[in-house]
């Protein structure tokens, strides 16, 4: 029983967590659209007063700046905020998955984070040596996780400027990504949907990965 409940637990962590994740990401984006429909009629009455063109001309330069800061500005901050939340909330589940499989597989090693190389790889490494798992149930999820990955450590790291060495991956990705791209200074820009996107793909891996987990035997079953 002790088995099947610490997998149990795993799986029910990675479906709330993903859930949260989606409710924010849907109430950050109605409100950005709710704060720009403001904007724009607030800026409709305050023009439909002035009755000189060259006058409403001059005041619409004075609202240039709000519309920016509202259409691109805040709203990449904002998406830049919750997919580096959903990068960390993916890591801290890959994690608890590994010690989860040690109780419901009574694997004897404890899973320790050594060198360099990225935790969820090594997470990953550590879980195909000691459990059956497929990896092309699930290659294309990986794929577009460790993409995802690179995103996150360029926005961490350098402003959303990918280091020179990956500059051409992530910028083959974006291409691919109708909601992401790089701007004139090469920083990531997300626009409507990319965190959405990348929620998907970690759901999508989780549950490919979830499922070549389950297809090992618990003890004593």
């Amino acid at each position: 029983m002790k088995h099947r409940i610490a997998l149990s637990l795993f799986t029910s962590r990675v479906r709330h967590d993903i859930e949260d994740v989606r409710e924010v990401i849907e109430i950050a984006e109605r409100n950005l659209k709710r704060e720009i429909k403001n904007l724009r009629e607030r800026v409709d009455n305050d023009l439909d007063s002035i009755p000189d063109k060259e006058e409403k001309k001059f005041a619409i330069g004075w609202y240039e700046d709000d519309f920016v800061r509202l259409d691109r500005v805040y709203p990449n901050i904002q998406r830049r905020a919750l997919f580096t939340t959903l990068m960390c909330i993916t890591e801290a589940d890959l994690l608890l998955g590994c010690r989860m499989c040690k109780r419901a597989f009574d694997i004897p090693k404890e899973f320790k984070k050594r060198g360099n190389k990225r935790t969820i790889i090594q997470a990953m490494d550590y879980l195909r040596t000691h459990l059956e798992i497929r990896d092309y149930s699930f290659k294309s999820h990986w794929d577009l996780l460790q993409n995802l990955w690179l995103m996150r450590n360029a926005i961490v790291h350098n402003d959303g400027k990918p280091k020179p060495s990956e500059r051409e991956s992530i910028a083959k990705f974006c291409d691919s990504s109708p909601t992401i791209e790089l701007d004139s200074l090469n920083r990531i820009i997300l626009k409507e949907g990319s965190v959405q996107m990348a929620l998907n793909a970690v759901e999508l891996f989780f549950s490919r990965l979830i499922d070549e987990i389950k297809r090992n035997k618990l003890p004593n079953q």
